[in-house]
């Protein structure tokens, strides 16, 4: 049976027409990933998914909570400059045990053959941040998917989560999941093929 990895997408979401022209997760970054994975099967777990309540703020953290703990691991888009929420992402990742890939192609935002930082010359600079949060830097998606692939979930072991985690997966389990169809459809396929993915 082939390996099956699930990869929580962090990146920028469109929120309206102004953000037009910014580098999101596409079916292309998406199929870019199943290529360096393959032949494992990749489920993706899209935070941008409708989902049934979009007013429950707690339960919408939660829903991103549910997948970066159910993700193999957390890809991140980091083409370009990105938001709080990809931060908190890639720690509530690290702090649970979900592996975190980020793409970031050589000299762009985070990741610089030479940067003059702080009244130093740095060479093969990676912003701070990513490299303490990251398992892997990489170039591209195939390159994510590709690391992917070395990678096994690993546990939280017996740490309790924190109450404002604990809340969000609480409100979002009890509240949205029965109703939440993309997801409920990435937790069967999950299931079916948990033997062979971590």
């Amino acid at each position: 049976m082939e390996k099956l990895f699930s990869v929580y997408c962090s990146g920028s979401i469109l929120k309206g027409s102004n953000e037009q022209g910014r580098l999101c997760w596409t079916d292309e970054e998406r199929a870019e990933v199943a290529k360096g994975a393959a032949p494992a099967e990749v489920v993706f777990l899209n935070p941008d998914d409708p989902i049934t309540d979009p007013g429950n703020t707690l339960g919408q953290f939660g829903r991103d909570m549910y997948q970066v703990l159910t993700a193999t691991a957390v890809i991140v888009d980091a083409r370009e400059r990105r938001g709080l929420g990809i931060g908190v992402e890639m720690t509530v990742a690290a702090l649970v045990g979900t592996a975190v890939i980020v793409v970031a192609p050589r000299n762009s935002k985070y990741r610089c053959d030479v940067l003059e930082y702080r009244g130093v010359t740095v060479r093969d600079y990676v912003h701070p941040h990513v490299a303490s949060l990251a398992a892997h830097v990489v170039e591209d998606f195939v390159s994510a998917g590709a690391a992917l692939t070395t990678i096994s979930k690993s546990s939280p072991g017996d740490s309790q989560l924190p109450a404002w985690l604990s809340a969000a997966l609480a409100e979002y389990e009890g509240n949205i999941l029965s109703g939440d169809q993309p997801m409920l459809h990435a937790l069967h396929r999950i299931r079916a093929g948990v033997g062979a993915s971590r």
